[in-house]
C-alpha cells in the first residue's frame, strides 16, 4: 500500500492576519501539507535557495506549490515571480498568486510573469483543493517495512 504523499506548501504573505486566515481554509481542507510562510520575496528567495533561517534543506524542501502576495514590502510578489521565472527554466513547483487586489492589470501582470493561477483573499477551501489537484506524487514517502 502506497504511502500518502504530504503537500509543502510555500506562502508568501507579510499580513500575520491572512496567514492565519490561509491556514484556517488550509486545516479545513484535510490535505496532508506541511505549510512554511516566508513574510517577503526576499524571505521565500531565503526559502527556495536555503539560505538564512531556511538553511536547512531537508526541512525547507522545494514546495510543491508557492502562494504569493502581490503587494508586499522589500521585494513584492511580481518581483518574486520575475526572479523565480529568471532562475529556473522550468518551475519546478506552482506559483500562484494569492492577492486583494482585483484589477485586471494585476491578474495579467501576474500570469505573464509567470502565474499559474490568480486567486483573490481569503481563499477557500475548494479554491485550495482545486490549486493543488493533479500535483504529480514523485516525491511519495517510501513506506516502512
Amino acid at each position: 500500500m502506497e504511502a500518502e504523499r504530504e503537500l509543502t506548501i510555500l506562502l508568501v504573505e507579510d499580513s500575520p492576519d491572512d496567514a492565519f486566515f490561509f491556514r484556517r481554509a488550509l486545516d479545513k481542507t484535510g490535505l496532508k501539507v506541511a505549510l512554511h510562510v516566508a513574510g517577503d520575496g526576499e524571505d521565500a528567495i531565503d526559502y527556495l535557495t536555503n539560505r538564512g533561517r531556511f538553511n536547512d534543506a531537508t526541512r525547507y524542501v522545494l514546495p510543491d506549490v508557492v502562494f504569493i502576495d502581490l503587494k508586499m514590502p522589500q521585494m513584492n510578489g511580481f518581483e518574486l515571480f520575475e526572479w523565480i521565472r529568471a532562475q529556473f527554466a522550468e518551475t519546478p513547483f506552482r506559483a500562484l498568486a494569492l492577492t486583494s487586489s482585483d484589477e485586471p492589470q494585476d491578474r495579467k501582470r501576474a500570469l505573464d510573469l509567470g502565474a499559474h493561477g490568480y486567486f483573490l483573499k481569503p481563499i477557500s477551501p475548494d479554491q485550495i483543493r482545486a490549486a493543488v489537484a493533479g500535483i504529480p506524487s514523485s516525491r511519495v514517502p517510501t513506506p516502512s517495512p
